[in-house]
């Protein structure tokens, strides 16, 4: 965990959209969170939503900048939000840097919530600024963020969106169908009944013989391996295309899997043989928890991708009159 200077104390509104649940927080340069509010998601009126969470967050304050993180990909530059799969496009333009400014006075600034994630992790969780950290979230969607010396790796647009990746070839499922939240809802339709990720294993444990007992067995089981499956194709993924000397893995699901997945991703990064990953990379679970994206808009105006950076040093120079 590195430390940030401490000469700067100011606080800013934090925001975290997921694909069920949206956060805000006040927080401090120190990752320090106060002024929690939570709530499930309004689809169809998120930007509103989002506006209105930030301004009863600012209220009372001095805080005069917000970073909100989007489940998506963020242009950087222009802040505003390409495409969210779990989003309706009535909501997109509107989740724009300069929309929420606008309606709350505050100083916005987007990035996505696996980016801020990232940023959490490394600035005051399991990851580090001095390496290069890899992050993978399962959860509602498989998403990804790296940050190597303290920077988010990214350009313009935000990348490791690969949950998106068809691992079989086109028409095939996607990792987010496979290795996410996804798959436990897919076993919760096929039984007609509530199903989290304990319930799967209780069921693929279970030793009952009715037919019912047997195809719920076979669906958790077959659930369970595609989850294990398609979480090391990601993380092995991650690892290539990052060369990261930490991977952190987080998220609800994660979390709900616990150490059992966490080591399992482990001992398969190791086997050099299947994974092809020559180097050593210590694969750690996430420390922040549900609030990684919110610490890491503490940090944001450290870690954001340098070509965020430089347009600003642009503006900055332009209304200088250089």
């Amino acid at each position: 965990m590195t430390s940030l200077p401490t000469g700067d104390a100011a606080q800013c509104v934090a925001v975290d959209l997921g694909g069920t649940t949206v956060r805000a927080a006040l927080v401090d340069r120190s990752g320090v969170l106060t002024a929690r509010l939570k709530e499930p998601v309004r689809h169809g009126a998120a930007h509103e939503q989002v506006a209105g969470l930030m301004a009863r967050i600012a209220a009372g304050t001095d805080a005069v900048s917000a970073v909100v993180g989007l489940p998506g990909r963020v242009d950087h530059v222009e802040g505003r939000l390409h495409v969210a799969r779990n989003l309706p496009s009535t909501d997109l333009d509107r989740l724009s840097a300069a929309h929420l400014s606008e309606v709350t006075g505050l100083a916005v600034e987007l990035a996505g919530d696996a980016e801020l994630a990232a940023v959490g992790e490394s600035y005051f969780g399991a990851g580090a600024t001095t390496a290069t950290t890899a992050y993978l979230t399962l959860s509602t969607g498989v998403g990804a963020a790296a940050v190597s010396d303290g920077r988010v790796l990214s350009g313009r647009l935000s990348g490791f969106q690969i949950g998106f990746l068809h691992l079989l070839g086109a028409g095939r499922p996607m990792i987010e169908d496979l290795g996410s939240g996804q798959r436990v809802h897919q076993v919760a339709r096929e039984l007609g009944r509530d199903v989290d990720y304990r319930t799967l294993t209780e069921l693929a444990s279970a030793t009952g013989t009715a037919p019912q007992e047997r195809r719920a067995r076979e669906l958790a089981a077959g659930a369970l391996a595609d989850i294990a499956d398609v979480a090391t194709a990601a993380a092995v993924l991650l690892c290539h295309v990052v060369s990261p000397d930490v991977l952190v893995v987080g998220g609800g699901l994660a979390r709900a899997a616990g150490a059992p997945l966490l080591d399992e991703l482990d001992r398969r990064i190791r086997d050099t043989a299947a994974s092809h990953v020559s180097w050593d990379v210590d694969v750690r679970a996430a420390l922040c928890g549900d609030d990684a994206g919110l610490a890491g808009a503490a940090a944001w105006h450290l870690a954001k991708p340098i070509v965020v950076a430089a347009a600003a040093d642009q503006r900055d120079m332009k209304g200088d009159g250089r």
